[in-house]
């Protein structure tokens, strides 16, 4: 398999995540890495026992770092500018999600990349993984699709584990640009293109912090779709995305564990979360950027898609 160079933009808790898959996977070497801590750097270049050049300066990175590719993990108002970077480069890309930190800047990421014939893809895990291969290949099973809702509640926000001077804020942060996108995705994939039809969104009396609810009717194409969020609950975090059928249900329950009823059972575990979709994220990027075609990517032009509908949320 032929070995491709890759940099990692960003070091923080998402960014750490991949960096065993890109180690384990034959097709790609981490020969570069940024992030303006020094010391994160050394430290997780001694974890993972990488070989990379270290930059302080991404953009340097981007310029000088003979890369095939590099993966955007800082948050999402830089994602933008290390994009276009890239593209100008012809390098690669693979960015977190959201794509970006607004619906203009995320077209002009798409139609920038479009131009330049650059390969890009946004990490949305749930994409890869075999529950929601498991659910695709069934979906049928259940009859006419009725209703879909997603529901999610955090005991906090930011979540214990997800502590950082954006998550929490109007700008960057919330559940809404964080949690939503990915089954805005899935459900464009599964049902059509949604439309939000009204929303009541509430956020704090302090500007600069994120939402706290948010309750919304929309459509997946033709179907009913109903998002119910809200923070600072007295109950542990629940987040379920659930379709109704005429003949059944399907429910992701705590992001990803597929389960299924009917009107003679209840709702039943069929498929347990993937431990990682990494590695099938990998494959499909690996050979997308040999062959010079997207292969089962998602790609900065579906990003742009799934911006527009939760830029409505926020509203």
């Amino acid at each position: 398999m032929q070995e491709l160079s890759i940099g990692i933009i960003g070091l923080g808790a998402i960014g750490q995540r991949l960096i065993p898959a890109f180690e384990q996977h034959e097709g790609f070497t981490v020969s570069a890495i940024s992030d303006v801590n020094k010391e994160l750097m050394k430290q997780t270049s001694e974890k993972h026992g990488l070989k990379a050049i270290h930059y302080i300066n991404a953009e340097e990175m981007i310029e000088y770092g003979s890369l095939d590719a590099v993966y955007i993990a800082v948050p999402p108002k830089h994602h933008h500018h290390y994009a276009l970077l890239a593209a100008k480069r012809r390098i690669a890309i693979l960015c977190e999600k959201p794509l970006a930190n607004s619906t203009e800047e995320a077209e002009e990421m798409s139609a920038t990349v479009k131009e330049a014939q650059v390969i890009n893809a946004i990490h949305f895990p749930l994409h890869y993984s075999l529950e929601v291969a498991l659910l695709k290949e069934k979906l049928s099973s259940i009859g006419e699709i009725v209703r879909i809702e997603l529901t999610m509640r955090f005991e906090t926000w930011p979540r214990f584990w997800q502590q950082n001077d954006w998550i929490a804020k109007r700008e960057q942060g919330g559940f809404i640009r964080e949690i939503t996108p990915h089954f805005i995705q899935l459900t464009q994939r599964l049902f059509g293109k949604v439309a939000i039809t009204s929303n009541e969104t509430h956020f704090p009396e302090t500007e600069e912090l994120s939402e706290t609810s948010v309750i919304a009717l929309g459509t997946a194409g033709h179907v009913p779709l109903l998002i119910n969020g809200h923070s600072g609950i007295g109950m542990k975090d629940d987040l379920t995305y659930r379709i109704y059928g005429t003949k059944g249900v399907f429910s992701l329950d705590q992001w990803s564990e597929l389960k299924y009823a009917t009107a003679d059972q209840p709702l039943q575990l069929i498929q347990e979360r993937s431990i990682s979709a990494s590695e099938t994220l990998l494959l499909s990027f690996h050979q997308s950027i040999i062959n010079g075609d997207p292969v089962n990517l998602i790609t900065f032009e579906e990003g742009t898609a799934v911006q527009m509908v939760f830029e409505e949320l926020l509203k």
